[in-house]
């Protein structure tokens, strides 16, 4: 065997590690985005002060454990947690509207986090479903205003939230933190953030083991496609400018201007990702609660009214 042979099947070897490299980093990376790191809250409700209810709920991918609080004006929200995180999450900030306003919520673990069932994230395609589930067990119980229900979502709450209040007509409301406005354009961005490498082709070979894990098409989960669909029903962006982890000011903005009427927009300098409330959390609780009894509680108010008999 001549030079020149060994020189081209040593430069086809090289070729051939280099790809299988390629290939076993990016299923790496989108094993590590679909697998979930399971937390469990370490307060309960009880730690706030909030009475809340410790129920199971059945899901399409198994129970789904949650908090349930009833409402006192009439209004539940329906909460949904971050990747990583669990129900605990919204603890707080449920505590503070429901003592400004009389809210009540319902805070829900994803499959996967927490105490439900599950083990794999899809990023809104399956668990839209799981709101759907919580939004027929709110109807089932008979005793929640279903004219009254809003949703709201962090990071992978909000991209759900976005999905299931676009789909689902009895979520009245919708208010997100964080979200992501086109996934794949997210998922390259953070590539190269965080590895510095480019986008193509290792953020794209992500997404195609990402779909082949999860059975999902993840190339299409494009929130911002999809916001204007909610309207009339209003929105409210809240968009952390100094966020690690969403393209920020370009997903809020490109979620702002693709929502339809009435919606409302909330920038805030100096927050990390879903950090709005800790930096700001008295702004955060007038803010959130006065979009809520304009925006759900009026409503429901003058439905009733229409509703009486003359």
């Amino acid at each position: 065997m001549g030079w020149l042979e060994v020189t081209l099947l040593a430069g086809a070897a090289l070729v051939a590690v280099a790809l299988l490299a390629l290939l076993g980093f990016t299923w790496s990376v989108a094993r590590g985005l679909l697998r979930p790191v399971r937390k469990s809250s370490e307060r309960t409700p009880a730690d706030l002060g909030l009475a809340m209810e410790d129920v199971r709920i059945a899901g399409p991918r198994g129970a789904l454990a949650a908090w349930y609080l009833p409402a006192r004006n009439g209004c539940t929200l329906i909460c949904l947690h971050g990747i990583h995180d669990h129900r605990g999450q919204w603890l707080e900030q449920v505590a503070r509207l429901r003592e400004r306003g009389g809210y009540g919520a319902l805070l829900l673990d994803f499959p996967g986090h927490g105490d439900s069932d599950g083990g794999m994230v899809t990023y809104g395609v399956f668990e839209r479903d799981d709101v759907a589930a919580a939004v027929e067990w709110l109807r089932a119980r008979g005793d929640v205003d279903m004219r009254g229900v809003a949703v709201m979502g962090y990071s992978l709450g909000a991209i759900t939230a976005t999905l299931a209040a676009a789909s689902i007509p009895e979520l009245r409301a919708l208010v997100i933190e964080s979200g992501f406005a086109d996934l794949p354009h997210d998922i390259g961005h953070l590539f190269t953030r965080f590895t510095h490498l480019p986008a193509f082709p290792f953020a794209s070979l992500v997404v195609f083991w990402g779909q082949w894990m999860a059975g999902v098409r993840l190339g299409q989960i494009r929130p911002a496609r999809v916001i204007g669909k909610i309207s009339p029903r209003p929105v409210l962006i809240i968009s952390d400018l100094a966020d690690e982890l969403a393209d920020e000011p370009d997903d809020g903005a490109r979620l702002y201007a693709a929502a339809g009427e009435p919606k409302e927009f909330w920038q805030v300098p100096e927050a990390g990702h879903i950090n709005a409330f800790w930096r700001h959390p008295d702004e955060w609780t007038e803010r959130v609660g006065g979009f809520l009894d304009q925006r759900l509680l009026a409503q429901l108010t003058t439905r009733e009214l229409a509703d009486e008999p003359a």
